[in-house]
């Protein structure tokens, strides 16, 4: 399996982006193994430094030099990002010339196989019409999904589905008084997915 480049800032914090736009910047700069970038690792500097001026401007709270220092930082991903497909096309997967660019590779994952979830519950919510499904966390998993249907369940039901990372979630706006079955599943890797048993319960 090919090594990728960590490409996703989302979430990074600034001072750790900077970090990663040095880094790269020193490494990519005169490196034998990928000897013609252009001006994109000038371009990726210069827009570091300004970054790295416009964080500090930020610093005191002002609302105008935050959203001045959010816009170079999306500038700046999306230097790094250039940056980070012309190493990908070049290195071909080799992991040793990935890591000479300065950029941080994706760690490797292997497959894990998804456990039936556990402690599945329904529980009434602080407002009328609201019910709360939960399960305990199950490692690797991806996401959750949320189903509902009136009760009983046959084989014309139509399940409501809602998809969130949490492993436990409000759902609103139920009508009172009708009685639902609800049932949750983990999703994991490779469209794995595993279901709980079918439980019911009146909306109040």
């Amino acid at each position: 399996m090919k090594r990728r480049l960590a490409l996703n800032f989302k979430g990074v914090k600034d001072s750790d982006l900077y970090m990663e736009a040095f880094t790269v910047w020193q490494q990519m700069s005169g490196n034998e193994n990928f000897p013609d970038p252009g001006m994109m690792i000038i371009d990726l500097w210069e827009t570091g430094k300004h970054f790295q001026k416009t964080m500090t401007e930020a610093g005191l709270g002002d609302r105008e030099k935050i959203a001045i220092k959010n816009n170079v930082r999306a500038l700046l991903i999306k230097k790094l990002k250039q940056v980070g497909a012309f190493v990908e096309t070049e290195a071909n997967g080799n992991e040793y010339l990935l890591l000479t660019s300065g950029f941080s590779l994706i760690r490797p994952q292997d497959e894990i196989t998804l456990k039936p979830p556990k402690d599945f519950k329904i529980l009434p919510g602080s407002s009328p019409g609201e019910i709360i499904m939960k399960v305990r966390a199950v490692k690797g998993a991806r996401s959750y999904l949320y189903q509902w249907t009136p009760a009983p369940v046959t084989p014309e039901s139509v399940w409501q589905s809602i998809i969130d990372t949490r492993s436990k979630k409000v759902i609103s706006g139920l009508p009172l008084g009708v009685n639902y079955s609800f049932r949750m599943a983990v999703i994991g890797a490779r469209n794995q997915i595993v279901y709980t048993q079918v439980l019911s319960r009146y909306v109040s």
